[in-house]
């Protein structure tokens, strides 16, 4: 049930970027703006969660989990529900930062902190169930909301969605996960235990999935457009997203089943999630068929969705599970460089080159440098009777 809770979470968190793409052309038109700043509004959920996350890291390794996450639910989907009805950009702007504010107090490092810790030896299979919420998301919403958006506007659409998705939160929260869980603190979790950053693993997965997940965010915003501009409808560009949601699902189906028995290969399998994303871009560079989209949209889910559970598994198999909400907390102000230039600058090259292909050719470089990153991190060795392997630096 708590791998239930994590995987609702997630999906109706962090999984709502997969609809992002769909309001940017609405939002350019009411409000005469540029991308650019339509697609700053994605920053916010690295932003955000960076700036915040070494203090959520922290509260999560102290206090009541649910507490947190009913308040992050109430906080992220009201905010979405007034920037459906803000009059200005600005408003907007400003009630998406209340989203992702939301979202960091029942997203990634609430989440996987708490599974981590419930589930010793078994956490990557914990870890994965949690993360396919974020591809059931990509499967359900985007047809959802192209759907929605074919029938009413975009601030209907918006509204009703954030007020459904508060409601169902809630319920699962409540029904799945302990009142009191983790709301009894030990001194070893709430000790000022600063020792990872001294430590390169801390730095190398924290910089390798900042790179990774940054690729996510700028896709997210640009799936919509350029398959617009491709010629295919809006509802096409919705079942397109769905094939890479099923793809994702399908990676983190891997990850559950292989990953707990592949210890000593962790990294290994993050590298071989990074280069099938990287081969997924070419692919979708190359073809302007259905049939290469569907296929290349499959590898990107595929690669995209098995790195979100790496994230934490690889942090768990270098650092205690006493402090693995810190850690987490940690790397996400790592994050920051990479998502406050990203989007950004690729809205901006969408401005003025009218395209995103080169900005897909730039990202095939960005995984390909992050694929380097985990290559040079120290080996582990699988062991079946503790969640931390000593690696000496």
């Amino acid at each position: 049930m708590p791998a239930f809770a994590g995987m609702t979470c997630l999906g109706l968190g962090a999984g709502l970027i997969s609809i992002y793409g769909f309001f940017v052309e609405d939002l350019a038109t009411e409000f005469d703006a540029g991308l650019a700043a339509i697609n700053a509004g994605p920053v916010a959920l690295l932003l955000v969660p960076g700036l915040i996350g070494p203090l959520v890291g922290r509260l999560v390794d102290s206090v009541p989990v649910r507490r947190l996450m009913l308040i992050g639910a109430t906080i992220a989907m009201v905010s979405l529900a007034l920037a459906s009805q803000a009059p200005t950009l600005w408003l907007a702007g400003l009630a998406f930062l209340g989203f992702a504010l939301g979202v960091s107090l029942y997203g990634p490092v609430v989440v996987n902190a708490m599974l981590v810790r419930r589930f010793p030896h078994r956490e990557a299979r914990a870890l994965a169930i949690a993360a396919m919420g974020i591809s059931f998301a990509s499967m359900i919403l985007p047809p959802l909301v192209g759907v929605l958006l074919s029938i009413v506007d975009w601030r209907t659409t918006l509204l009703g969605l954030s007020l459904a998705l508060l409601v169902l939160i809630w319920l699962v929260i409540i029904s799945s996960i302990d009142a009191n869980d983790g709301a009894v603190a030990t001194a070893e979790t709430t000790a000022s235990d600063t020792g990872f950053y001294r430590r390169a693993p801390f730095w190398l997965i924290g910089f390798c999935l900042a790179l990774a997940f940054n690729v996510t965010i700028i896709l997210s915003v640009a799936y919509a457009p350029y398959f617009l501009d491709e010629g295919f409808s809006v509802t096409q560009a919705g079942w397109f997203l769905s094939i890479a949601g099923a793809g994702g699902f399908t990676g983190k189906l891997l990850i559950a089943w292989l990953a707990d028995s592949l210890k000593a290969f962790a990294k290994w399998i993050a590298v071989g999630l990074l280069l099938v994303q990287a081969a997924g871009l070419l692919l979708l560079l190359s073809f302007d068929q259905s049939a290469g989209v569907l296929a290349a949209l499959f590898l990107l889910g595929f690669g995209g969705g098995g790195m979100i559970p790496i994230h934490p598994y690889l942090n768990s198999r270098y650092f205690e599970a006493s402090v693995i909400g810190q850690v987490n907390g940690a790397q996400m102000p790592l994050f920051l460089p990479f998502g406050l230039i990203g989007a950004p600058l690729a809205g901006y090259t969408y401005d003025q080159m009218g395209s995103y292909e080169p900005v897909m050719q730039a990202l095939i470089i960005v995984l390909c440098l992050a694929a380097m990153l985990v290559v040079i991190l120290p080996g582990v060795s699988a062991q079946a009777d503790t969640d931390q392997t000593s690696v000496g630096l």
